[in-house]
């Protein structure tokens, strides 16, 4: 009951308890103090007139209609991110609002800053979170190969050590479906590479998750980090862990060292999942992309998307896990949130010419217009898959061309790196085709095995 209502609530009981027997004003007092919550002498004093129910004003609001206005705005031009990583960039959100959307009067910038995260969580309750492809998660989406490469390569959890406790360049890799739940057919997917340390990602997509498109994702993900990969920890699924990227890994200088998620443990890969979820499906949600042509703005969008995570997303970090005394669940600590730019320039990995370069990408950006390109791109996209989607269901094979579902190019499986010799070929030149061939499956082979953890994971390998 509010403090009005309980004022109202005695002024009439009042009468009717100076007028009964003490036993009824007994019973009165204790269906009073039941409905008002108040104690009983206290009630006693109230009904007999002795003191006046006191309704105490408070403080009063100190925030304006204004105020919370032009808040629920920036918030949504922000991207309507989490309240916490709100305010932890809410001073950069308003310069930029001011700058580039529309003017904010000092007073109301200067509330802004002063609010709390609980504030304007209680400000925004009931507000809904627009985001540029919000849609419920697909679990049940992609499924896991098997091939021989994963007898050498060794399965552990990615989390036994915590990610406060190793250097930047433990990568965990990982791709998630754009099949609208289906798996039919064929369709695009999204690799994506996410550091542990400073959880900088890096997205791209992947045609029907093939060996050779998904190397080409990945080689272009490893140009964009900004420092080398010093390991490399995928899922079980073949799209990793096969000859074509052990064969482009063993080439490298300084190679990752590999390892894999346990079967069936999810939580092995737990930092790149749940970007898959906060990165991945915020932007494309659950919709379907199948349209071949799609590819190179898929890229810019990706790699759009990426910069705005790296360079305008706050993120925290588990720094402390420890069990509670009563045994019930753990306590766990983090730190303040950054995000990943600031979260890399505080590690001593970059060079003076990196972080110079680093420090020239992020001046070019403006948090509010990127958000913007992002959300005018990916409207781009689904106006061509809509196209594409038309002409399917229309039959129509100028608008397909040579990626109509009856194409080569759709019905094409996966690639394999070396091609097996046909009969033909195997007979005029057995010895060069089939040498080649084996040679290209044992390169890779012994890459893995003879590749060592770095010593940072020398206490959660047993190799």
């Amino acid at each position: 009951m509010s403090r009005r209502s309980i004022k109202e609530y005695i002024l009439r009981k009042r009468d009717d308890y100076l007028g009964e027997t003490p036993r009824g004003k007994s019973r009165m007092l204790d269906e009073i103090c039941r409905t008002v919550g108040l104690t009983r002498k206290y009630v006693i004093k109230l009904l007999s007139g002795n003191i006046k129910y006191r309704e105490r004003k408070g403080r009063g609001k100190t925030y304006a209609g204004r105020t919370l206005e032009t808040l629920k705005k920036v918030w949504l031009e922000a991207g309507c991110p989490c309240l916490p990583y709100f305010k932890a960039q809410i001073g950069m959100w308003v310069d930029e609002y001011d700058a580039h959307v529309a003017v904010i009067q000092d007073s109301t910038k200067t509330l802004l800053l002063r609010m709390s995260d609980r504030t304007m969580s209680r400000a925004l309750a009931g507000e809904v979170r627009v985001k540029p492809g919000w849609a419920k998660a697909n679990k049940h989406s992609g499924r896991n190969g098997t091939n021989e490469i994963k007898e050498l390569v060794p399965a552990a959890s990615g989390e036994k050590i915590m990610a406060c406790g190793v250097p930047p360049g433990d990568i965990q890799v990982d791709t998630f479906a754009l099949g609208g739940g289906v798996s039919a057919d064929n369709f695009f997917w999204i690799l994506n590479c996410t550091d542990r340390k400073t959880q900088w990602l890096e997205l791209s997509p992947a045609w029907n998750r093939a060996q050779h498109t998904t190397l080409e994702a990945l080689k272009r993900n490893m140009r964009r980090f900004p420092f080398a990969f010093t390991s490399m920890h995928p899922d079980n699924g073949g799209e990793i862990l096969n000859h074509h990227v052990m064969a482009f890994l063993g080439q490298k200088s300084h190679a990752p060292f590999v390892w894999r998620s346990r079967p069936r443990k999810s939580n092995d890969n737990a930092h790149v999942e749940e970007k898959n979820g906060s990165a991945g499906r915020q932007l494309f949600g659950e919709i379907r992309l199948d349209c071949p042509w799609l590819e190179k703005d898929l890229v810019e969008l990706c790699e759009m998307w990426s910069d705005f995570c790296n360079f305008f997303r706050p993120c925290k970090m588990l720094v402390a896990k420890e069990k509670r005394a009563d045994g019930k669940g753990y306590r766990c600590v983090y730190d303040k949130p950054r995000t990943p730019y600031q979260r890399l320039l505080e590690e001593d990995v970059l060079s003076e010419e990196g972080r110079a370069a680093l420090a020239r990408r992020r001046e070019k950006l403006v948090g509010v217009e990127l958000l913007n390109r992002i959300k005018k791109k990916l409207k781009r996209v689904r106006r061509q898959q809509e196209k594409y989607n038309t002409a399917k269901r229309q039959h129509d094979i100028g608008v397909l061309g040579g990626g109509g579902p009856g194409s080569a190019l759709r019905a094409a499986p996966p690639g394999t790196p070396v091609p097996a010799p046909s009969k033909t070929e195997s007979s005029q030149h057995p010895s060069r085709h089939w040498n080649q061939y084996f040679k290209e499956k044992q390169m890779s082979a012994q890459y893995l095995a003879n590749q060592k953890p770095p010593s940072y994971l020398q206490g959660a390998l047993s190799i």
